[in-house]
């Protein structure tokens, strides 16, 4: 009996991980965890006319896309700086807002 309770246990643990990979999948592309699928990737080239600085994550993610790189530092308690790569550019954000970026 206990046997059967255990391989129910371990089945019911692989379904709901199946399913919180499913819920969670934009989350895990946009951290790497998971590839980008080749429908993400941008065929136009982008307008970096229509990035400003003080702009959100959010907002830079909708004119740009997902980054190819991600690199996060949590700089204090209240204070978290993100470093998004495009190419030869670098977007940096503290607190989500955009505030600078570099051309390679």
């Amino acid at each position: 009996m206990k046997k059967h309770v255990l391989v129910l246990l371990i089945l019911l643990g692989f379904g709901i991980g199946v399913w919180l990979v499913k819920e969670n999948r934009e989350l895990m592309i946009l951290t790497g965890v998971m590839p980008r699928p080749q429908e993400d990737v941008r065929q136009q080239p982008i307008d970096w006319d229509k990035v400003t600085l003080g702009m959100e994550m959010w907002q830079v993610k909708a004119v740009v896309g997902p980054p190819e790189k991600r690199h996060i530092e949590r700089a204090t308690d209240r204070m978290t700086k993100e470093q998004w790569t495009y190419g030869d550019k670098c977007l940096h954000f503290t607190n989500g807002v955009l505030t600078s970026w570099q051309d390679g």
